[in-house]
């Protein structure tokens, strides 16, 4: 049994896209699981003093739908991150389904790596976050 993909078998503007619904059961365990218990991920009066006016996604749930993709989905298993950026552009709320779309951008052969990069869109179409990743594909045969 194989595992993983080789270098060769991607090309630049290769594309895959899932979604997900964020919920605040995940923003909470996220919190515990980081430490990051800051109140825009909470009900109360602090919330509902900014912008937000109510409880926003952490921003690593979002950007960490990346990982997704360079782990299970595309580039897929095998696929070693190497670095991972982001820049969050609009707040996602509990409740949301955000849409990911990530796309081969480089495809080096020499040094055996992807680059590639990822938008995320809310039900509205808006784009709520990008991220970029450069990832180590491998392949590897047999074994558990």
């Amino acid at each position: 049994m194989k595992i993983g993909r080789t270098i060769d078998e991607f090309e630049v503007g290769m594309q895959a896209e899932f979604s997900h619904t964020f919920t605040q059961e995940e923003t909470e365990t996220m919190a515990d699981l980081i430490g990051d218990h800051n109140p825009f991920h909470y009900n109360g009066e602090f919330i509902r003093k900014t912008r937000f006016k109510k409880p926003i996604v952490h921003g690593l749930l979002v950007g960490g739908m990346i990982s997704h993709f360079g782990g299970d989905l595309f580039p897929g298993p095998g696929c070693l991150a190497e670095a991972i950026s982001f820049k969050f552009l609009k707040p996602v709320f509990f409740g949301d389904t955000v849409r990911a779309v990530a796309t081969i951008n480089e495809v080096d052969i020499k040094q055996k790596r992807l680059a590639f990069s990822m938008t995320c869109y809310n039900e509205n179409g808006e784009s709520v976050c990008e991220g970029k990743a450069t990832c180590i594909p491998y392949q590897i045969e047999g074994g558990d």
